[in-house]
């Protein structure tokens, strides 16, 4: 077993750094999307925003619309009243209108001022959103390309170990241990033997009995930690 615990130490010294390579591949695309949601749900929100100060426009321009038309009514009662002075109760008719006219353009326009007052927040938000939509957008171009530099790098490197871990492979390693080893591999991130280290496992730090340390030292078989499962070995002196 001395032999397979040196052939797998040797694909371990690959393995970590394929491990961590692999790992930066799927972390990179990961954090690229989700800085890409970020921005993304920002557009969004400027996007209501805009519909929102759409339609606070509109509605503001059908009040101005409206009070006009209303302006030019009450001024043609408040005419005709003056003009029906000798007729008391046709006057008093003309002059309930005017007021009732007066009354409602009053009330629009009261309507319109808040309209306003909120169309030019939601104005003060769409720069805002904009200006940080654009600033976002600067970043993320630049952060996007060092991902692309980044992948390309990792996937050449990768490339590299991948081709020299192939090499490594050793027929001192049988494929029950090799099973166990890439089991373990994936389950412990990359780390799949851990140093025996007197009674302390170096993966775990736990202290392990003393017949399992005898049994690590004699290299009879592949010994495991009872507390991570990584396989162990011995450091020679």
């Amino acid at each position: 077993m001395h032999d397979t615990l040196r052939a797998l130490r040797a694909l371990q010294e690959l393995d970590q750094e394929i491990f961590a390579l692999r790992e930066e591949l799927r972390r990179l695309p990961e954090e690229r999307a989700k800085r890409r949601q970020a921005i993304d749900t920002t557009i969004a929100a400027l996007q209501t925003a805009r519909v929102r100060d759409a339609d606070l426009r509109a509605r503001i321009k059908e009040i101005e619309d409206h009070t006009t038309i209303q302006r030019q009514r009450q001024r043609k009662v408040e005419s005709e009243a003056m003009n029906s002075r000798s007729d008391v109760a046709l006057m008093a008719a003309f002059q309930h209108q005017a007021k009732t006219l007066k009354r409602s353009i009053s009330k629009a326009e009261e309507e319109g001022l808040g309209l306003v007052e909120e169309a030019e927040g939601v104005t003060a938000e769409m720069e805002r959103l904009q200006a940080e939509v654009t600033e976002a957008e600067e970043v993320f171009a630049e952060f996007s390309g060092n991902v692309e530099a980044e992948m390309a790098a990792a996937r050449g490197r990768l490339d590299e170990l991948e081709s020299e871990r192939a090499g490594r492979m050793s027929d001192d390693v049988g494929p029950e241990s090799l099973e166990l080893y890439e089991r373990l591999l994936a389950a412990r991130e990359g780390v799949a033997l851990a140093e025996l280290d007197g009674r302390i496992c170096q993966g775990c730090y736990m202290e392990v009995p003393s017949n399992l340390y005898v049994r690590a030292a004699r290299g009879t078989s592949l010994t495991q930690c009872p507390s991570c499962d990584r396989i162990f070995y011995i450091r020679a002196d």
